[in-house]
């Protein structure tokens, strides 16, 4: 056999089919195997595995066995001359294999390859060449001084930023995205060092390799698309402090001792720099808006108070101080939570996301005015002011916004999307069926027929510029993923592309190396699928919770198991359970949303659930129609069942 192509999966059952599907397109004139080591989903992903691809070697682990030690576990079985550790969010062209069993059939002198790899948007992902990571080299890659200078061999010595990605070149490390090498040579130096538990692994196996006399390539004629590109990870510590363990495993290993202390001193100072540096960018980025917005909020109320009590009470100092800022704060503060719960801070929402949370902080606002003592109220006209103030401000800010970022005038985190589907006619009433439930604003400007797709990228620009696509889905009948690639590679920067999945369940594609892969998928239509409303759903948990708790000493003595009680209380508050809610088992049994274990269960709601299918119809429909009312009717019904 002469390959074998080993891949290790972990809840990304989209991007998996669709990287089983290149690598079956792939395989086609190669003798070949395809290993799939599942790390104990929690999705579908091996039921999909069996039912559309038998022809895949499954591996089903009952625990997460990591990347090291679940890829060594394949390669025990695998039979190929040649080894390939692939990654499941990746995307072959059908000349992939062939090319690099051919350059590496013709020097012997090759330990392992790496290929061209560019992210969602057809860019190139700099991970596809690294050098050796000495000191300095990880110093300037953790500082960032790397990308001041990235062509620079000195600054830039972990991307080898002196070597260009057209040619060939002999590198020093190689990414385990994909890491191509000979089955005799791991039976000689042995595979992934399991000591090494996130990050580090395919850089200490690269050298392992060269240690034992062979060389590393980097491969230019042939390329993959890699959606989760390095800088994905990067906007937490996490990842700094995974990155410094797997430098100090690695160092331990191969460093003298009299040099480990000055290594070990340069990466933690650049992880502490790099990492304060990141943490405060994320924090100002996240926290941005909302602090804008809660000063032009308190700078509007004390405006209208000011402009209020001058014209109606011919007195600017009508007011209590200490009356009018708790107001004031009061008002402001609710506005931002009920902004925050309905989504207005997150990557997409629609106008009416905004409307509903400034009217519904309105409603909330009167209510705990109204409950106030008297020493505490300002005036309910202030109130009112200030709701026509904030509904003026909100639409018009995002307005604005929107314009300066996105050059459009509009409500709503993204304008709308014209695309352009590459497919057949079957083919693109499923993508359509995808984007409805997508909560996109979007027009499908134009299909294109799969006969009809053309490499020459002079058509694809001048398509783009006629139609002002913001996107590009292609479809699985398209044949030539290097086609695909090449002209991912020559649209313009602000043109995303996505791809439909073979099934037709999903749509997986990335803006940027800088942004996580996305995934749209028919699943979406399930509002427990939405963070905003498991943000909904854990706020209810939270405040349940703290209702219980002030008025426990009513509610304790309808349960029979007081201790309990407290406990499931517990549990909500922290998160550990919900208080309504199903098993995972369950949740996959019926393709719904996995959610956290609740202590009742949707069908508490009724009593009719007497039969298994009417038990699991009640619990789907929960799962397709979720609101928190849902949980509060269920809860309600159920008050003297709240210790289960």
């Amino acid at each position: 056999m002469k390959l074998s192509i080993i891949i290790v999966n972990y809840n990304v059952r989209h991007f998996l089919e669709h990287a089983l599907s290149s690598v079956l397109v792939a395989l086609q004139r190669i003798q070949g195997e395809i290993i799939v080591v599942d790390n104990s989903s929690m999705d579908d992903s091996c039921t999909m595995v069996k039912s559309l691809f038998p022809q895949v070697k499954l591996i089903e682990s009952s625990v997460n066995l990591g990347f090291s030690k679940a890829n060594n576990l394949a390669l025990a079985e695998a039979k190929g001359e040649y080894i390939l550790f692939l990654n499941p969010d990746t995307v072959v062209s059908e000349d992939c294999f062939q090319k690099c069993c051919k350059f590496m059939d013709e020097h012997p002198e090759a330990g392992a390859l790496g290929v061209k790899m560019i992210d969602g948007s057809g860019k190139i992902l700099p991970e596809s060449k690294r050098g050796f990571p000495t000191t300095w080299v990880s110093f300037c890659k953790v500082t960032g001084l790397n990308q001041l200078f990235p062509k620079s061999k000195f600054f830039n010595g972990y991307y080898m930023g002196q070597l260009d990605y057209a040619s060939d070149h002999r590198v020093d490390i190689l990414t385990g995205a994909f890491f191509f090498t000979r089955k005799s040579i791991l039976n000689l130096i042995g595979g992934f060092d399991e000591a090494f538990f996130m990050y580090g692994e395919d850089i200490d196996l690269s050298h392992r390799i060269i240690l034992a006399g062979y060389q590393n390539y980097y491969l230019a004629d042939t390329s993959i698309i890699h959606y989760k590109g390095e800088s994905t990870k990067k906007s937490n510590l996490n990842y700094y402090h995974s990155f410094y363990q797997a430098m100090l495993i690695f160092s331990k290993k191969y460093f003298k001792s009299n040099g480990l202390n000055g290594f070990l001193f340069f990466i933690r100072c650049g992880i502490l720099l790099k990492g304060l540096l990141s943490w405060l960018r994320n924090l100002l980025l996240t926290l941005s808006m909302p602090i804008l917005d809660a000063l032009v909020m308190l700078s509007g109320i004390f405006l209208i108070k000011k402009v209020w009590s001058l014209v109606y009470f011919k007195n600017t100092y009508y007011f209590s101080s200490l009356a009018f800022w708790a107001n004031a704060a009061l008002f402001t503060s609710i506005w931002l939570i009920s902004f925050f719960l309905s989504g207005v801070y997150e990557k997409r929402f629609k106008s009416k996301d905004l409307l509903l949370s400034v009217i519904s902080g309105f409603g909330l606002n009167l209510v705990i005015y109204s409950l106030l003592p008297e020493t505490l109220r300002s005036s309910r006209m202030i109130l009112l002011f200030s709701f026509a103030f904030v509904l003026l401000y909100a639409i018009l800010s995002r307005m604005i916004l929107n314009k300066l970022a996105l050059n459009f005038w509009g409500i709503g985190s993204h304008q709308r999307k014209n695309i352009v589907i590459v497919g057949e006619p079957e083919e693109m009433i499923k993508a359509n069926d995808i984007l409805k439930v997508s909560r996109l604003d979007y027009l499908i400007v134009s299909r294109v027929q799969s006969e009809q797709l053309s490499a020459n990228n002079d058509y694809w620009k001048k398509l783009v510029k006629e139609l002002k696509v913001n996107e590009l889905i292609f479809c699985p009948s398209v044949s030539s993923l290097k086609n695909v690639m090449n002209i991912m590679s020559g649209l313009p920067e602000q043109i995303e592309v996505k791809m439909l999945t073979e099934s037709g369940r999903g749509l997986i594609g990335s803006p940027s190396k800088n942004n996580p892969a996305e995934l749209y998928t028919l699943d979406l239509q399930y509002p427990l699928n939405q963070k905003v409303t498991r943000r909904q759903k854990r706020v209810f948990d939270i405040c349940f919770s703290l209702g219980l708790l002030m008025f426990g000493w009513i509610f304790i003595f309808l349960q029979s198991n007081k201790q309990k009680f407290i406990q499931n209380i517990w549990a909500c508050l922290i998160g550990s359970k919900s208080w309504v809610g199903y098993s995972s088992e369950l949740a996959q049994d019926l393709k719904i949303p996995v959610i956290k274990k609740g202590i009742l269960a949707p069908t508490a709601v009724t009593q009719s659930a007497e039969t298994l299918d009417l038990s699991h119809q009640i619990t789907t429909y929960y799962a397709l129609y979720y609101s928190v009312w849902m949980d509060l009717d269920v809860c309600l019904k159920n008050i003297n069942k709240l210790d289960a």
